[in-house]
């Protein structure tokens, strides 16, 4: 059943000054970039699409959503301030998961996703959505974001039946993604703006934390760029591993993920969760 948006509500109740709705796209995020060029375009804009046929995640995986369920990209302007942090940018990307979780369990108390550094929201262990951050040169950030509100697990690709849920596999029901959008955009766009305040920052850390689902279990990355958590954020403390395994511990003051092991605690920028052998491409 095709979903359609109420632009018209959603730039009263939201920041909005553009909105695309679109039933097809090759992705919300290719569209995203030619609206990041696009000096004629007022911001923040929205790009909404009720199929993507090739849709990604991070690291070249393949994005595969039930037909009808949210793909999006919201395009803003990048926060500017003086003595803006310099761990900003993995924290946008906490800020962003944090928004969709809050927001899932406000549209309904049902919900009760956890986040999945660095951006996977997840509901009994199984994603049920995604994020994917990009900064541009024309200093626009990029959110794209994508939930299964539509269809079942059944439906996936078999290799993703036990990696994926669906809001229908939890409520039994759809819901309305003019309520949804109406909810997480204002979540969104505040929880980028809060992460430069040093206050406001604080906050976000500590709502993340309460939804982390990886804090005080074992796991193991791959392909990692870390450092030790007491080194000085500089190039020549960073150091790279084809794996690091140990026990989360949260994450720090700059969004980075906190792993213990048996020789001290590391601070990962990036890596992955997912085996390189196990990602799903189209």
């Amino acid at each position: 059943m095709t979903k359609i948006v109420d632009t018209e509500r959603l730039k009263q109740v939201t920041k909005l000054e553009t909105i695309e709705c679109h039933a097809e796209l090759e992705s919300t995020m290719d569209r995203a970039r030619e609206i990041a060029v696009d000096v004629s375009v007022p911001l923040p804009a929205l790009v909404i699409a009720l199929y993507q046929k090739s849709g990604r995640g991070r690291r070249g995986a393949g994005w595969w959503q039930p037909t009808g369920s949210l793909a999006m990209t919201l395009v803003v302007e990048i926060p500017t301030e003086e003595n803006l942090p310099g761990g900003v940018l993995p924290l946008w990307s906490l800020a962003c998961g944090l928004a969709v979780a809050e927001s899932l369990h406000q549209l309904d108390p049902e919900l009760n996703p956890d986040v999945r550094w660095p951006n996977d929201i997840e509901i009994n262990g199984r994603k049920i959505g995604g994020l994917l951050l990009e900064a541009t040169t024309t200093q626009k950030l990029l959110i794209g974001v994508g939930i299964n509100t539509d269809g079942s697990k059944e439906d996936a690709p078999k290799e993703l039946h036990n990696r994926l849920i669906t809001i229908p596999d939890v409520l039994g029901n759809t819901v309305s993604h003019n309520d949804l959008l109406v909810i997480l955009i204002p979540q969104l766009l505040n929880n980028i703006l809060e992460t430069i305040s040093p206050e406001k920052r604080e906050a976000i850390l500590k709502r993340y934390q309460s939804h982390c689902s990886l804090t005080d279990t074992s796991i193991k990355l791959f392909d990692v760029l870390y450092e030790y958590e007491k080194d000085r954020p500089t190039p020549q403390s960073l150091k790279r591993a084809t794996t690091l395994t140990g026990i989360c511990r949260g994450i720090d003051e700059a969004g980075r993920l906190l792993v213990e092991t048996p020789q001290q605690t590391c601070a990962v920028l990036a890596g992955s969760l997912t085996d390189p052998s196990a990602i799903w491409t189209r």
